[in-house]
């Protein structure tokens, strides 16, 4: 397996599946998949607040069904919102997540990636 991006996935959820430790364990799995993307100069991935409702769905799709597509749609949608995000000022990049609704919780939030 050469694909960064394939890399990453596969060691979120292999991590997140696992599920080593008592607390963290999405954090840490988060963390896997950014140092695969990272020395594969690829973006990285942010899972903001108003993407839990498409990430925890799409994890559980891929380990209870064995679908991929779901999770990977999913990935590769925050990589590239991810990506949208940049700068040198912290200001001015949580201005950015701020408009994005990045932060958002609740209803509000879309479930459209597990129904395509």
């Amino acid at each position: 397996m050469n694909d960064p991006f394939a890399k990453a996935a596969f060691m979120m959820f292999m991590v997140s599946e696992l599920h080593p430790f008592l607390d963290g364990n999405g954090r840490l799995a988060r963390v896997m998949m950014n140092a695969e993307l990272v020395k594969g100069e690829q973006s990285k991935i942010i899972i903001p607040t108003v993407f839990r409702e498409d990430y925890i769905p799409a994890l559980r799709v891929l380990s209870r069904q064995q679908h991929p597509d779901v999770y990977i749609r999913m990935l590769q949608r925050a990589q590239q919102f991810t990506a949208t995000i940049f700068g040198e000022d912290i200001d001015l990049m949580q201005n950015m997540l701020e408009r994005s609704n990045a932060f958002k919780e609740g209803d509000e939030n879309i479930l459209k990636i597990v129904n395509q």
